[in-house]
């Protein structure tokens, strides 16, 4: 029996293997016993390592063959390879608002990367209170360079269908998209769970709601069939590093192609859920700010990348219609996107507060039954965009929506 060469490395093990790597020790200065290592772990899935030498510091991350959280659940390793694929593809179109891939082992499924422990997790600098104005356009600007630039709108499909290739095998992770995020919070499920009896008549109102189960099918169907652009996959605000001028979006073991607001969806939720775990006006009214500065400075820029594509290679698919016409397809378009974020942000809402990941937001509330009302007002805001999606024609009619629900929340 051939053994495999994968094991988990523990701080030697580490040492050893970026001893083997000059460009990556030349980071960290010095000799192997002067090198600090530090797990840091603390998402769901993997082993996560910071290590320090005299002159700089990277961050390692490895693959583990089950879910870290959850040992009895088995997982592939290949996450840290599309990790690594999607960091390579994106890249050079974002810039400086994600990583550098510094090395990926496929034997033993380690990705090193830059490390960003000057930034603070967006979360939990929501949490501490922390005000960035900045952060919210710059993650409109990701995701418009990232989604346009892998597009059929920016390169030939030839191109586009070999990306897509590699990023469809990412079965383990989209099938856990789909049943965490898409299926289990909408029927009874042992991974659901929540805590508090005043979720319990909202749960069963979303279970019972044709329209809003039909949306749910609708969005579901549409995350598995509308390959748009290569998606991060699981942009909340846990996966975004920032500081007040420079934010990195990060852990990108989630991408697919599939439809561009799901990714503006997942942003807006977990926005949404800050919003609620907000129990103050000022910074609920920040949020706000916050939501309509992404969605902004997204469409502007995806716009632009748009219209000002005259140089874009051969072969990419140059509209046909010319003047009026044209800006009327693409408004189609951005519409479509914009309701597409508008209900994948409701079901990021919803499995946040009763399915099996939930957010650490609503924590911050000392008060139980302030904490179990904050969760309510989220959960029945989500239940009423997802029941009534064709009523929001535009951002601002989520917008509106939302201050006035905060406001009775308050």
């Amino acid at each position: 029996m051939t053994q495999t060469p994968y094991h988990t490395l523990d701080a030697n093990g580490i040492c050893d293997l970026i001893a083997g790597l000059p460009d990556v020790a030349t980071r960290l200065g010095g000799a192997p016993a002067q090198w600090q290592v530090r797990e840091v772990s603390d998402g769901n899935l993997n082993n996560v390592f910071l290590i320090a030498g005299p002159a700089g510091e990277v961050c390692l991350k490895q693959s583990l063959p089950h879910v870290r959280v959850d040992p009895a659940w088995k997982m592939p390793l290949d996450r840290t390879f599309f990790e690594a694929a999607w960091l390579r593809t994106v890249l050079p179109l974002v810039g400086g608002l994600t990583t550098e891939c510094l090395f990926f082992d496929r034997d033993l499924y380690v990705l090193i990367v830059e490390s960003l422990s000057g930034h603070t997790v967006l979360r939990t600098a929501l949490m501490q209170g922390v005000d960035w104005p900045g952060v919210a356009p710059r993650i409109g600007t990701f995701i418009a360079h990232a989604t346009f630039g892998t597009s059929l709108l920016a390169r030939p499909f030839e191109e586009v269908f070999t990306t897509r290739r590699t990023f469809a095998a990412n079965l383990a992770l989209t099938r856990i998209t789909l049943d965490l995020v898409l299926d289990d919070p909408y029927r009874d499920h042992p991974r659901n769970h929540w805590h508090d009896p005043i979720l319990t008549p909202i749960v069963l109102d979303i279970r019972s709601s044709a329209a809003t189960l039909l949306a749910v099918e609708n969005l579901r169907r549409r995350f598995l069939s509308q390959p748009q652009a290569l998606l991060h996959g699981d942009l909340h605000t846990g996966s975004i590093m920032s500081t007040a001028d420079d934010t990195r979006v990060i852990d990108g073991e989630f991408a697919i192609y599939g439809p561009i607001g799901f990714d503006c969806g997942m942003f807006v939720g977990n926005l949404v859920l800050h919003y609620f775990a907000t129990p103050d006006r000022t910074a609920r009214k920040a949020t706000l700010r916050d939501i309509a500065a992404f969605w902004g400075s997204f469409h502007d820029q995806f716009m632009g990348l748009w219209k000002g594509n005259e140089a874009a290679p051969p072969g990419t698919l140059h509209p046909l219609a010319y003047g009026p016409a044209a800006h009327v397809a693409q408004q189609a378009f951005m519409d479509e996107v914009m309701g597409d974020t508008i209900g994948f942000a409701g079901i990021e809402i919803i499995r946040r507060i009763i399915g099996y990941a939930h957010t650490a937001d609503f924590d911050m509330i000392a008060d139980p039954e302030q904490r179990a009302t904050c969760r309510a007002g989220a959960l029945s805001f989500a239940y009423h965009v997802l029941d009534h999606l064709n009523e929001f024609h535009t951002i601002n009619d989520f917008l509106y929506y939302l201050d006035e629900q905060g406001q009775v929340g308050l």
